[in-house]
């Protein structure tokens, strides 16, 4: 549509209603949406209570979008709104509708009316409204100076072709959503993913939602798909403004097409042998049977199944599993029975009830599961914090007056004995916890995240400071991310300071979950220096986060039975070594041969060329690295010696189509108690 300036009519109003101290609702004038959006980010017109006109565009489950049929043609005002019902609403996309008192207001940045006393069909409407092409995608824009102007409103966007970076999300309400790159900016994404620190790469997400009755499929991560309306054409949506991000309302007549199917690879974990021995964090996501969580029988057997399923073939039958998002204490002996009569793995479940344990909607607790082949537990305690800051926890008895509960789920703490095959004994301090997550406030989150940081890392440092070679592990769904203030909290609060596990995976492999497209770390785990030593691997099993959330679950495929994924690390009874690398290109074959060339481990570089080689026991060995076709390698078999902790290796690889000099190779080497 044209857009030209401001009427002398309209200013006027606009100013006499941000004046005017009571509600415009009584003034029986219905008031224009261009008028309630305003030319900013909010509405000028926030808490009053007005009526609005207009036609409906889309409908939703618990509202509808209402379009201006005219609008006031400025580019710097939106012709649409939403509308809020609570549930979803007798009226139908081509009603002219006349919302009364309702209340304008911002939902989390969403202009909206809410709270409505009445939807009549009105004879007000001046026409029919049409679609307004969106602007193009492009590199560099702030989404907000972009999209802002059409929040609400009916628009029209060319085909689209685009890379998948937030695999199918699916909700309770039936509702689900994608994240996806445009081709034609694909290439700014450096290394292929988008990571929760690159503001300018996330500014370039697209976000699609099925809200409005057209369904998406499962998509994963890389997926590149095409959407577009009928004979590939052009398609119709509406802008919505949902939680911090801009969103594309299919409409009847778009639909999403995966035209191919990206790799990723699944590896299954090795099972603890003879010497060494497991532990891994693993998040259920709402493994109970609340009301929101999986309160059908069938459904809660599923989904018991594929997690016991994921523990058991691809875990490796872990030794010890510390776990969140379990329901309730019954819960995790559930998962506990269920690996002993399908699976034949003897695991003793250990849970204490916390406050969110009773909560009949979504009960969370914290709980551990060991087996009893090689692990004994020795203490159990479950210890609350208290804090001057009233969250709202409701934990009787357990803070003095003046002083209030800081955790809904307290940390689970756990010493243990664990043996090996040979005789070998270590006992171990097993924290797991699951911190407040970042849904809500964060100027309230955070800091309560922090103080929660200080309670474990109190709670660790009681292990060191009566033996500061004490072997403490801290793990779990921490929420927040690897170099936070909380994660850097935990980790600096004792002495000596832990050592974050997460430092020695390559950059590329350090995230655990996706949000709305942004890969990030939500999973860590921490160890006290002695144990560090004895860490050979630390490896995060994708299973999970790259994956879509299934529309039709099914209990025998365990891709996104959680949407976190486990973290898994070996551990020895002596000092062990593993290999850092660096190629330069991505998908070159590392492989470490012994003195009868035996293959000892194997690897494949990332799309920075990062790769690591774990479990080594340190001695002579031989590299050998095979290239791809196009990249040619001057060194390609080296004998290297290992030692324990860290050894670092780096060669410069040519490409055939580059005139880069030589090839150089270093060799170093450095104690993984080295600070």
């Amino acid at each position: 549509m044209t857009r030209k300036p401001l009427t002398f009519l309209a200013a006027a109003l606009l100013c006499w209603l941000c004046l005017t101290p009571f509600s415009v609702a009584q003034q029986g004038e219905p008031i224009p949406i261009y008028i309630l959006q305003g030319e900013g980010a909010a509405t000028p017109l926030r808490g009053r209570y007005v009526d609005a006109v207009g036609v409906v565009t889309g409908v939703g489950i618990a509202g509808f979008y209402l379009q201006d049929p005219v609008g006031d043609g400025r580019s710097e005002t939106s012709d649409g709104l939403y509308v809020y019902t609570r549930r979803r609403p007798d009226v139908s996309v081509g009603d002219c509708v006349l919302v009364r008192g309702a209340l304008i207001d911002e939902f989390y940045g969403k202009t909206e009316l809410s709270r409505v006393k009445a939807i009549e069909p009105s004879t007000l409407c001046r026409g029919t409204p049409t679609p307004t092409a969106l602007p193009t995608f492009r590199y560099a824009a702030q989404p907000e100076e972009v999209y802002e102007a059409f929040e609400g409103m009916w628009v029209n966007t060319l085909a689209l072709t685009g890379i998948v970076h937030g695999p199918t999300k699916r909700y309770a309400s039936g509702e689900a959503e994608i994240a996806l790159i445009p081709v034609s900016l694909q290439p700014y994404i450096s290394d292929g993913r988008i990571f929760f620190d690159e503001p300018i790469e996330q500014a370039l997400l697209v976000y699609v939602s099925s809200a409005l009755g057209v369904s998406l499929p499962d998509l994963n991560h890389g997926d590149r798909i095409r959407i577009a309306g009928i004979h590939d054409t052009a398609f119709d949506a509406i802008l919505d403004y949902n939680f911090g991000k801009y969103q594309l309302l299919l409409l009847p007549g778009a639909a999403v097409e995966r035209i191919h199917a990206a790799e990723i690879t699944a590896a299954r974990a090795a099972p603890p042998g003879e010497e060494d021995f497991t532990v891994c964090s693993y998040n259920l996501m709402a493994l109970g049977t609340g009301s929101a969580q999986h309160p059908n029988p069938a459904d809660y057997a599923r989904e018991l199944h594929r997690r016991s399923l994921t523990i058991a073939e691809w875990l490796g039958g872990c030794l010890i599993i510390g776990l969140q998002e379990s329901g309730t204490p019954r819960d995790a002996e559930a998962l506990a029975t269920h690996l002993r009569e399908h699976f034949g793995l003897d695991y003793t479940a250990s849970a204490l009830p916390g406050p969110q344990s009773s909560d009949p909607e979504f009960p969370l607790t914290n709980a551990l599961l060991t087996r009893n082949d090689r692990v004994r537990v020795l203490s159990l305690a479950s210890p609350q914090s208290c804090s001057p800051v009233d969250y709202g926890v409701v934990d009787p008895g357990a803070c003095p007056a003046g002083s209030f509960p800081l955790f809904d789920r307290p940390p689970l703490l756990a010493d243990l004995m664990v043996e090996n095959s040979r005789g070998d004994a270590m006992a171990l301090t097993v924290i797991v916890n699951h911190w407040k997550s970042k849904v809500g406030d964060e100027r309230v989150n955070l800091p309560r995240r922090i103080r929660q940081a200080q309670a474990v890392a109190d709670l660790a440092q009681a292990q060191l400071s009566v033996d500061s070679n004490a072997a403490v592990i801290v793990l779990g769904d921490l929420n927040d991310y690897y170099g936070s203030e909380p994660v850097e909290t935990v980790r600096t609060a004792t002495e000596p300071d832990l050592v974050h596990l997460s430092e020695r995976l390559p950059p590329l492999s350090r995230y655990t979950y996706i949000y709305n497209g942004a890969s990030q770390a939500l999973d860590h785990v921490l160890v006290s220096p002695a144990l560090a030593a004895n860490v050979g691997e630390v490896t995060v099993l994708r299973l999970n986060a790259d994956y879509a959330s299934p529309q039709a679950p099914d209990a025998d495929n365990i891709f996104h039975a959680s949407d976190h994924d486990p973290l898994l690390v070996r551990i020895w009874p002596r000092s062990i070594g593993w290999i850092a690398g660096n190629v330069g290109y991505p998908g070159v074959r590392v492989e470490l041969l012994d003195a009868a060339d035996g293959r000892v481990a194997q690897a494949t570089s990332d799309a920075r060329g990062d790769f690591r080689l774990w479990n080594v026991t340190p001695g002579a060995y031989r590299l050998v690295l095979t290239a791809p076709s196009h990249l040619e390698l001057s060194l390609s078999d080296v004998a290297i010696t290992v030692i324990s902790g860290e050894n670092r290796f780096i060669t410069a690889v040519r490409h055939q189509a580059s005139e880069a000099g030589a090839a150089m190779a270093l060799w170093s080497a450095a104690l993984a108690s080295t600070p």
